[in-house]
Formats: C-alpha cells, sequence, structure tokens
C-alpha cells in the first residue's frame, strides 16, 4: 500500500543513524520508528536501564531523524482523503475537498504559531539551530505522536499549557492520530470569522 510504502523510504533513511549507533539491531530501530511515526503512536525503543524514557532526546540535533520523523508524524496526521485530494489534484488547492483545505491550513498553522511559542519562551539553553529544530519539533509530535527531543520537564508552564491544548486538538479525520481532530477545532473558528 502506499502507505507502507511512505514509512519504509523514511525507514530507508533513519537507517544509517541508527545503524551506526545500535549495529544491526538500528536495523529494527529504524523500521519500529517509521511506522510508530507514522501511526504518530509516539512509542518509542530507545530506553535503557539507566534512562527508561528517553524518547529521541539523544537526537535533539541530529536534522535528518528530526526532520523524517517530522513529515512522518505530518503524512500520518492530516489523513488519508487529504492525500487523496493531494494525489489526484497535484498543487491544484482549488480543486481540494473543503476538508481537505481546512486541514493543511490548520496543520500549517499549528506546526508554525506554537513552533514560534516555544522558541521565543523556552530552549533557551540551547544553540540556535537546535533550538529551532527542537521547537518545530516538539510543535509537530505534541498534537498526536508523543515522541520529544527536549526535557519536557524543563519547559516552562506556559509551553506545557500550550502542548496540553495542541493535545486536545490532535489530528485529522480520517488519519492515523488521534484527539478531538482539526475540522472540530477549526469549524467553530471559521463560523465565527464568517458572522464577524
Amino acid at each position: 500500500s502506499a502507505a507502507s510504502d511512505v514509512y519504509k523510504r523514511q525507514a530507508m533513511l533513519l537507517l544509517p543513524v541508527f545503524v551506526s549507533d545500535y549495529g544491526l539491531k538500528g536495523i529494527w530501530m529504524a523500521a519500529f520508528h517509521s511506522v510508530s511515526a507514522f501511526c504518530n503512536a509516539g512509542f518509542d525503543i530507545l530506553g535503557t536501564a539507566d534512562n527508561a524514557f528517553p524518547s529521541l532526546t539523544g537526537y535533539s540535533g541530529n536534522i535528518l531523524i528530526n526532520v523524517v520523523i517530522m513529515l512522518l508524524i505530518i503524512t500520518g496526521g492530516i489523513g488519508f482523503l487529504t492525500w487523496d485530494d493531494i494525489y489526484r489534484n497535484k498543487m491544484n488547492f482549488k480543486r481540494y475537498r473543503m476538508q481537505s483545505k481546512i486541514i493543511l491550513m490548520t496543520t500549517v498553522c499549528l506546526i508554525i504559531f506554537p513552533a514560534v511559542f516555544f522558541f521565543a519562551c523556552d530552549l533557551k539553553n540551547l544553540p540556535a539551530g537546535e533550538r529551532l529544530l527542537a521547537a518545530m519539533f516538539q510543535s509537530v509530535t505534541t498534537r498526536t505522536a508523543g515522541f520529544n527531543t527536549i526535557d519536557i520537564s524543563e519547559m516552562s508552564e506556559a509551553s506545557k499549557a500550550v502542548m496540553i491544548l495542541l493535545m486536545l486538538i490532535g489530528g485529522s479525520p480520517g488519519s492515523t492520530a488521534g484527539g478531538l481532530s482539526l475540522i472540530h477545532i477549526s469549524e467553530p473558528t471559521r463560523l465565527l470569522s464568517i458572522s464577524y
């Protein structure tokens, strides 16, 4: 299926990093984490006896791991009907279903605005590039997947509140993500903007 092709390709991108760090076990790690990210599950198998729940904190500065995992989360989280629109209509946004338009616009907003917030309010101990990467990663993963590349307990209360809100919103209908869904959150906002 197309979904399995997506995470197979992405697993191949994760492979060099995980094989370098874990040897042959890295093949399983790459496959597992690509499926977990696409399915918005957020499960990781990187724990050790000394650190049982590290998630992806060891890769906070690794651009490849961060970008691949973010792309998989977004791919799984926007829904199969939206991907059908993208496949059939390519970049002709006007031909997309209304649901797909709302999902894509809301997804962009729910990635950019929280990332800017996290960058401005937290993560100040990181170098600028790693800070931007961590802010983007937390913005993407918090809504649906649950991975993390930073220590969540060290984030401000305001950032934790934003993260709770993002978790409540979740992903899109017909996707691998949970939550209330983007449509349920964005529709009242759209109706309010029409009435005023």
